[in-house]
């Protein structure tokens, strides 16, 4: 296209500063950050494309950019944003330069752009939905102890027959069970088996998300039947429907570990008998959706002095006092252990680097602001905090050996805290 190489120098000025917030260009339903070097990349393909000049070069350039962003887990967001900027930019200087005659030709070009694009992406992004799906469910199917999750596994089944469905060119009525009270996973919420349940957050927490992910499933089916042209709205219900249900998994997983029996007695928090159980779970987890978890050891400040000058059963309230700023500052998804005496271990589900230090700074300074009163003695006590991040290999096997190197791991960065002055985080 002609005008397209005619000012192909301010389409490139632009394609490179286009920047926005890394919040915003990452998937909306993913904690993963993309790295400069992938943005980089991705811009030199994006011109090579728009520099296409034949339908063939057009497809086989488009099938690069699409299978990068795939590959990058860089979102269609992204790339329909970026398209939009190039298109504005080119209007823009035509009108300036009041070539008006050029600005039917660009739109068209780019309109045709974004049709290829989208529906490219939708098949591929489809593709790796149903594997990532395949992967989970086969990490399920190969747990010794299924409990709860043999009706997550249910669930996964019924995700990939709507992915399935999606995929199909002639749309019928071989739908999963749209009814959230219906499907299997459903008559399971809905059982009387589960009554012992009913009360917990998270319990509820998965219901709600289970009907969210229902009613967007419906339009999803709605969509498909309607055979509407434009497959961004599908793109954009699947990314949310594989949010919901990887929360769903989440919250039946804590549900699986979690027994009234198994918590400590002083601090109500999860014992460190049932650290372990829990890592090998979470482990297999990560394995499967491909996201890094995080682990955060806490240990307070002389907390002997604390006991040899006030007595133990006050010690004991400030145990209780810590245990309450850790439920209060942490996420519901996260595992909070009285790992012994007053040392804390905290398990961070799908949490990148940053957020850790984030959540784990914010622990350390609201200890280090509050104080515990016990009748006319006014207590103050801080915290040092350890953290790591852990991305586990698909090829390396959950054993017990792996969640002792980890233990080591965050056990080394606490010792540091210590060593640098107490009250931080490392």
């Amino acid at each position: 296209m002609k005008v397209i190489k005619k000012y192909f120098s301010e389409i490139k000025e632009c394609v490179d500063s286009y920047n926005i917030n890394l919040e915003t260009i990452q998937s909306e339903y993913s904690t993963e950050f993309l790295y400069t070097h992938a943005i980089i990349e991705y811009k030199k393909l994006f011109l090579n494309l728009l520099l296409s000049t034949c339908q063939e070069e057009i497809e086989e350039n488009t099938k690069i950019v699409v299978n990068f962003t795939i590959e990058q887990d860089i979102s269609y967001l992204f790339l329909y944003s970026e398209l939009v900027t190039v298109v504005r930019k080119l209007l823009g200087t035509l009108i300036n330069k009041h070539e008006f005659e050029y600005i039917d030709e660009v739109n068209l070009f780019f309109l045709e752009h974004e049709q290829q694009i989208t529906v490219l992406y939708l098949y591929k992004f489809l593709n790796q939905l149903k594997l990532k799906n395949e992967l989970r469910l086969s990490h399920i199917q190969l747990m010794p102890d299924k409990k709860f999750m043999i009706h997550y596994e249910n669930h996964i089944k019924w995700i990939i027959k709507l992915i399935a469905y999606v995929q199909k060119k002639e749309y019928d009525e071989d739908y999963p069970q749209l009814n959230p009270t219906l499907c299997d996973f459903g008559k399971w919420m809905k059982g009387s088996s589960t009554s012992y349940l009913l009360s917990t957050s998270h319990f509820k927490a998965i219901d709600k998300l289970h009907m969210n992910l229902h009613d967007l499933a419906a339009n999803v089916v709605n969509y498909c039947k309607g055979k509407k042209s434009h497959p961004a709205t599908l793109i954009h219900l699947m990314h949310r429907i594989d949010y919901y249900s990887l929360e769903i998994g989440n919250e039946i997983a804590f549900l699986n570990e979690i027994e009234e029996s198994a918590k400590d007695p002083l601090t109500h928090l999860l014992t460190r008998r049932l650290f372990n159980k829990i890592m090998l779970s979470k482990i297999e987890i990560a394995k499967a959706t491909g996201r890094e978890f995080a682990l955060m050891m806490c240990d307070l400040d002389h907390f002997k002095l604390i006991n040899d000058t006030y007595g133990h059963a006050v010690g004991d309230l400030v145990l209780q006092h810590f245990s309450k700023i850790l439920e209060q500052t942490l996420r519901k998804s996260d595992y909070i252990f009285r790992f012994g005496g007053e040392e804390f271990m905290i398990l961070l589900p799908m949490t990148d680097r940053k957020e850790t230090l984030l959540l784990a700074q914010k622990i350390c300074d609201l200890t280090a602001s509050k104080e515990v009163i016990i009748e006319n003695v006014t207590i103050r006590y801080t915290v040092s905090i350890g953290t790591i991040t852990v991305l586990v290999d698909n090829n390396v096997a959950s054993t017990q050996e792996s969640i002792d190197k980890y233990v080591i791991k965050v056990d080394e960065k606490l010792y540091l805290a210590k060593e640098r002055g107490r009250n931080r985080v490392e």
